[in-house]
């Protein structure tokens, strides 16, 4: 609980920048995201192939996903530092890591892909391994084929308790989801109008998840990590 409280006091009382951070960095692949599984969807239609769109579903928003929190995981590291201008740091190392992390997320999303759709337990464990990853790059300051020892290590030892909080944000993120399709529901049945209230509902609520594995990965990191990067274990 406390984890929660913690996380959501960070987020609100950055919410400008978070949500600055976010229409930069989520709001772009999202929709280009679901530009392409519209048109996929829609191929699938005529052809009739459904395992290649589902396939393409899993892996892009995979991919989009593990890239997309490294911004997050360096903005909180900078606030809870002190560091000045934490969101033009957060963009820098963005800029300078991006394509490290793109690269890393195309394995990892590849893997857990195939793992998934192949015999589902192998991908599930894959995904927990390394969910990790943006964070502890962010804590060690390593790129992701660097610190993928940690990761592991990390991902063994909290393997259910990552489990655990992935599930509670994704059940409590669908909740929200669905409460706000029903509300708007009631005002107006435009695709365009639910498509846009959908993509803003990630906007905003990507941030606070991305908050939350921060400072869960601050506070649960191999002490060896936080000891050398002088990051106090314990902050809640």
């Amino acid at each position: 609980m406390a984890l929660f409280q913690a996380s959501l006091q960070f987020y609100a009382q950055n919410i400008r920048q978070l949500l600055l951070l976010s229409v930069l960095a989520v709001f772009p692949p999202l929709l280009l995201y679901n530009i392409i599984m519209n048109y996929l969807n829609l191929l699938t239609t005529i052809t009739g192939v459904k395992l290649v769109s589902g396939f393409v579903n899993m892996f892009l928003l995979l991919l989009i996903f593990t890239v997309i929190q490294l911004p997050f995981a360096q903005f909180v590291q900078n606030r809870l530092d002190g560091e000045e201008r934490p969101l033009g740091k957060a963009l820098y190392a963005f800029a300078e890591h991006g394509f490290t992390i793109f690269l890393f997320g195309i394995a990892y999303a590849l893997a857990v892909t195939t793992g998934m759709l192949l015999l589902v337990i192998p991908g599930l464990i894959l995904f927990i391994l390394f969910y990790v990853t943006p964070y502890l790059m962010v804590i060690k300051q390593q790129s992701a084929w660097k610190c993928w020892r940690a990761v592991v290590e990390m991902g063994k030892t909290h393997f259910f308790k990552i489990l655990g909080l992935i599930l509670a944000v994704s059940i409590s993120q669908f909740g929200v989801s669905m409460l706000g399709i029903w509300l708007l529901t009631l005002v107006t049945t435009s695709y365009g109008v639910g498509f846009f209230t959908q993509l803003l509902l990630n906007v905003v609520l990507f941030p606070f998840i991305a908050v939350l594995f921060s400072m869960y990965t601050r506070e649960h990191a191999p002490r060896k990590d936080l000891n050398r990067m002088g990051i106090p274990g314990d902050i809640f």
